[in-house]
């Protein structure tokens, strides 16, 4: 579509870090006289002392390589985790020898592209220095034209990330001591992680292992060329009322020499162009240079609006910078997506403090989502599938966001560019976790540049939703959390505002003035700016967002959780599935109680003792007579209680938004603690590692869903909430509250009532007796029956919702049976899941409270699990990541219901 431009031009040199690329697309440039050379693929690794040599790849870390070569085995089975620590203690050296290209060795600027590096090295080329490297979350550029020759050696020699952290350590304590000193001795992990930029969790967390990684865990490149390079491309849309005003567009360079350099500059959008000018780029004197461009559109350029998940859809455009002359063409293009965001922080009616929620394109929407943690402790490892599959898995759900957390890495392009396409906001930690950090300049010159980069890179996508300084380091100081912080508080405060505030804040907002900056998580919002960047409680309620944990109430009592505005983290353990441990243990350790090697796996303090107890408070514990059998059934339990707590938890998020209790409410956004494993092991996550739901998943499925019936019980009333994410008024929806006994598939007694629901709230259906409806279907007591409320929409077949509600715990639940639960599968058919769907319809003799199903290793997920059967047939789907027949679903299926259990 032809239309008038308005093109404002600012060119200018500037010094300034380079952004980390992805695996699959390092620098995205059109080379037509430059040159580039991968030096991807077969090293040779070898240890401090020389006795060990190994094959190894680029991109990689030398675990996997001492693994492909046989010297160690699985890193992930039993106590490896520990048996290797000589790896992580050791230095290593990768060596490669290679011919340049002729052509690459006759360019004007030659470059050493090293997209990361974990983490402390010294790289040589020929024999000579050319740099070193200090951050894993740094890309590296070295001039190597002085160097480079026909045949040619490179070697890069790492530092013990271990031992050049305790270096820092002790060269620091003198003044004061920097906590954490060291992880606590469950997580079986490294100390001083902090002093070093790598993934904070590579030490160790309370729920992943130790593996200080050392190697070329990003692509190795050199790239040779006679003009510029264009290495960034940051884009700022200016929309008002659905409609694209202006954008402006900054294109990052590197610069080949101090020659100016002229040329044409060409934008498109989805291929038609948009902007087109001859120009000149001037470098400074770093061989840098930048040139924004603002474009004007006219009212009637029609755009589409980027959407969350469930509030709309998420169109991509595919904006593309081209710089060409005679000599060379260069490019960058990047997908971007059109929105609003804006978060509110204003006066609560009837409270005290300030609300916390987001408006896209103008909508406040509920946020519904989890936390995410880095996929593999080997980063190598994680395939772009792999992160599809999560992601994935995250959008089936029903969540609209993801916190990526601070403790981990800055995700790979895949991750982001697949957030943007499935709607899912990203809340983006910066990597600072559970400690305090140093503040000499070098450490703030290293994390300079991190920032810069990572900002840089990711502000294009449309998923990106705010940046957070850190996770819980606010809160760290201002809860003690180290005796130590009691003697060196103001210290530890000044150093907290040096890095946060007066180092990091700037450098955000100035490569990405449209997006919020908030210092910490958890945090108070304004009210932690007026006390000085620390809070007296970063958990307020009525303000910013909290983290929520409680291990001591009762997970399944709702009075248990607080009304907070926002709840950013809060969550429950449980245990793997059997197929996720036993590839990672012996036989011998699948028993009940847990053996020594089982236990190991526990990284969280007294995590298996919390887990007990949750199963106590509402069954029985295996007997420890019952052998395998017991060993599975604890798992199955703790998925259970895991289930049913973060469910009793979220639901009481989402019946809050529309309330204000005693000050406290207004409740727009719940992130539980985690969506996805590092390694097979006792975590928060509701999706195992490799990819295999938890009951937990399956429940998020519900209690995230559109439209959710969520009963509860205050006092001797049965009270039936109602919460919709719906944008229209959802008339003559109809409430069935069906009373049960344990003995029969035959409600006592149906209540059924009609109501309106309005848009996007929450609201209270109807308040009943329960010694009333007891009484009324003649169930003699509460043990002897349960609640089962379904909502349904005539209008609208997908928005049918159905909850529980216990009586009793399930320990003295009288009646029930254990069922004869037989199935008749029929398939493969295509479906728009999967082209191997099969149909499970499942037959019941008796109700059967959390029914599972499971069909070993085969890849998949079914369409609904961990559901209580209450009706003598129900169809399940099982959508196979995989070709698959009938029969390896029909020798794998597995069956089970909570009285099919090993119990005392």
């Amino acid at each position: 579509m032809p239309f008038k431009i308005c093109v404002f031009l600012i060119l200018y040199g500037t010094c300034f870090a380079f952004a980390r690329c992805n695996f699959r697309n390092d620098l995205n440039i059109i080379y037509k006289s430059s040159s580039v050379q991968s030096l991807n693929g077969l090293w040779t690794a070898v240890n401090s002392n020389g006795s060990i040599i190994v094959k190894a790849k680029v991109p990689g870390t030398i675990y996997t390589d001492l693994q492909r070569s046989n010297i160690i085995q699985d890193p992930y089975f039993g106590k490896n985790d520990v048996l290797y620590s000589w790896i992580g203690h050791d230095s290593w050296t990768f060596k490669k020898k290679f011919q340049a290209d002729c052509h690459l060795l006759q360019k004007t600027r030659i470059l050493l592209v090293a997209h990361g590096l974990d983490t402390v090295s010294q790289i040589h080329l020929n024999g000579e220095l050319i740099g070193a490297s200090d951050n894993m979350f740094v890309r590296y550029l070295f001039d190597i034209k002085p160097v480079l020759k026909t045949n040619n050696s490179i070697r890069v020699s790492f530092r013990s990330a271990v031992g050049y952290s305790k270096e820092k350590h002790e060269s620091q304590v003198f003044k004061y001591v920097i906590p954490p000193v060291c992880p606590p001795p469950v997580q079986k992990g490294e100390c001083h992680v902090n002093y070093i930029r790598k993934m904070q969790s590579s030490f160790s967390w309370d729920w992943g292992p130790s593996f200080p990684t050392q190697g070329i865990w990003k692509p190795l490149e050199i790239v040779g060329f006679d003009t510029l390079l264009i290495m960034d491309v940051a884009v700022v849309p200016d929309i008002f009322d659905g409609k694209l005003r202006n954008m402006t567009v900054s294109a990052y360079m590197e610069m080949a020499s101090f020659d100016v350099v002229s040329g044409t500059m060409t934008v498109s959008l989805n291929g038609s162009t948009i902007f087109q000018s001859n120009m000149s780029i001037e470098p400074d004197e770093n061989l840098n240079a930048k040139t924004s461009i603002k474009i004007g559109f006219p009212e009637n350029f029609d755009i589409k609006l980027w959407w969350p998940n469930g509030l709309g859809d998420q169109p991509l455009y595919t904006l593309k910078v081209v710089f060409s002359n005679s000599e060379e063409t260069a490019s960058k293009s990047v997908n971007i997506g059109f929105r609003t965001i804006e978060l509110v922080q204003e006066p609560v009616e009837n409270s005290s403090g300030l609300s916390f929620y987001f408006k896209v394109n103008g909508v406040p929407f509920f946020a519904k989502g989890s936390n995410w943690i880095p996929a593999d402790s080997f980063q190598e490892r994680v395939t772009p599938q792999y992160i599809e599959d999560l992601l994935l898995s995250a959008k089936e759900a029903n969540m609209n966001m993801l916190r990526v957390w601070g403790g981990g890495i800055y995700e790979s392009d895949e991750f982001y560019e697949t957030a943007d396409r499935l709607g899912l906001l990203i809340w983006q930690d910066l990597m600072f976790a559970c400690a305090l950090y140093p503040t000499y300049q070098d450490f703030l010159s290293s994390i300079s540049s991190e920032v810069t980069q990572q900002v840089r890179r990711l502000q294009h996508h449309p998923s990106l939703l705010l940046w957070a300084g850190n996770n819980e380091n606010e809160q760290a100081i201002s809860g003690h959390w180290w005796p130590v912080v009691y003697q060196h508080f103001d210290q530890y405060k000044t150093d907290y505002v040096k890095l946060y505030i007066d180092t990091i804040m700037p450098l955000v907002e100035n490569e990405d003035p449209t997006r919020t900056f908030l210092p910490s998580s958890p945090s108070n919002g304004p009210e932690t700016v007026r006390e000085g960047w620390i809070s007296s409680n970063p958990q307020d309620n009525s303000y910013g967002d909290v983290h929520y944990y409680n291990y001591f109430g009762n997970e399944w009592n709702p009075d248990t959780y607080p009304r907070a505005r926002f709840v950013s983290e809060y969550g429950f353990q449980s245990l793997p599935s059997f197929e996720s441990l036993a590839n990672v243990s012996n036989p011998q350790d699948w028993i009940y109680p847990l053996n020594d090697a089982m236990r190991h796996r526990q990284h969280h303090m007294f995590g298996n003792l919390q887990m007990d107890s949750m199963i106590l408070k509402h069954f029985r514990l295996p007997s420890s007579s019952c052998g395998i059998q017991g060993f599975k059934d604890l798992l199955y339990l703790s998925q259970i209680v895991q289930a049913v707590a973060i469910k009793t938890e979220t639901e009481k998020y989402r019946r809050s938004q529309s309330e204000v209790v005693n000050g406290e409410g207004k409740t727009m956004g719940a992130l539980y603690w985690q969506l996805n494993d590092i390694w097979p092991a006792p975590s928060w996550a509701s999706i195992e590692y490799g990819g295999r739901w938890k009951m937990l998943h399956y429940y998020a499925k519900n209690f995230f869903s559109p439209l959710l019936v969520s009963p509860y019980r205050e006092n001797d009333e049965v009270v039936v909430g109602v919460v919709s994410d719906v944008s229209e008024t959802l008339n003559d929806l109809i409430l069935n509250i069906s009373v049960f006994s344990w003995s029969s598939l035959e409600p006592l007694l149906t209540n059924a009532l009609t109501f309106t629901q309005p848009p996007r709230c929450s609201q209270v259906v109807t308040r009943q007796s329960i010694a009333t409806l007891l009484e009324k279907s003649g169930c003699p007591d509460e043990k002897s029956c349960f609640l089962f409320l379904t909502v349904s929409s005539p209008e609208h077949s997908c928005l049918e919702t159905r909850n529980v509600l216990f009586l009793s715990e399930f320990h003295s639940a009288v009646g029930l049976k254990k069922p004869n639960i037989t199935a008749a599968i029929t398939g493969p058919t295509r479906t728009e899941v999967s082209d191997f769907t099969f149909n499970i319809t499942l037959s019941t003799s008796a109700i059967a409270p959390f029914v599972w199903l499971e069909v070993g290793n085969i890849p998949g997920r079914f369409s609904d699990n961990g559901f209580f059967l209450v009706t003598e047939t129900k169809n399940v789907f099982f959508f196979s990541k995989e070709p698959t027949k009938i029969a390896d679903i029909t020798n794998n299926l597995n069956i089970m219901s909570l009285k099919d259990t090993c119990t005392n």
